[in-house]
């Protein structure tokens, strides 16, 4: 019987249920910090081509979607250099910016979005949107650094 029990509590504690969460990456510390700093931002994400993968996904968000896979708008960005902005469902005003390490190295795409009433400065957001992307980069060493534990 107590063999039968040890067994029983020990699958217990390997299920999923009972094991612990995998520890935040660096990368998730970062837009944990950003949204702190900034109350006018609503959502951040953080896509990027992990080292050893073909495929742009986002590392980590304040909306969950971790892995998904980044869509052409996204891509576009990273390949033109453009910003892309966007009025939302909500009203709120998207705006994407190549991601760059402190070496202004271009690693990824910074998705942000922020409060915006209609007839408002886009302008504006977007200056507000390119201080995350420089505060993020000042903070960001290199790409690798994105999945190390969090700091």
């Amino acid at each position: 019987m107590k063999n039968t029990l040890r067994a029983a509590a020990a699958l217990l504690l390997a299920s999923s249920a009972w094991a612990q969460p995998p520890a935040p990456n660096y990368a998730q510390t970062l837009v944990d910090r950003m949204l702190a700093a900034h109350p006018e931002l609503t959502i951040l994400a953080l896509h990027v081509t992990p080292p050893a993968s073909a495929d742009n996904v986002i590392i980590a968000s304040n909306i969950g979607r971790i892995g998904k896979k980044a869509d052409a708008d996204d891509l576009s960005v990273l390949a033109s250099g453009k910003p892309r902005m966007e009025v939302t469902k909500t009203g709120d005003l998207s705006v994407e910016l190549v991601m760059r390490d402190t070496n202004g190295k271009s690693i990824g795409v910074i998705g942000s979005t922020f409060r915006f009433s209609a007839g408002g400065d886009k302008a504006v957001v977007l200056r507000q949107a390119e201080r995350v992307r420089d505060e993020l980069g000042a903070q960001t060493p290199s790409l690798e650094a994105l999945f190390e534990p969090a700091r």
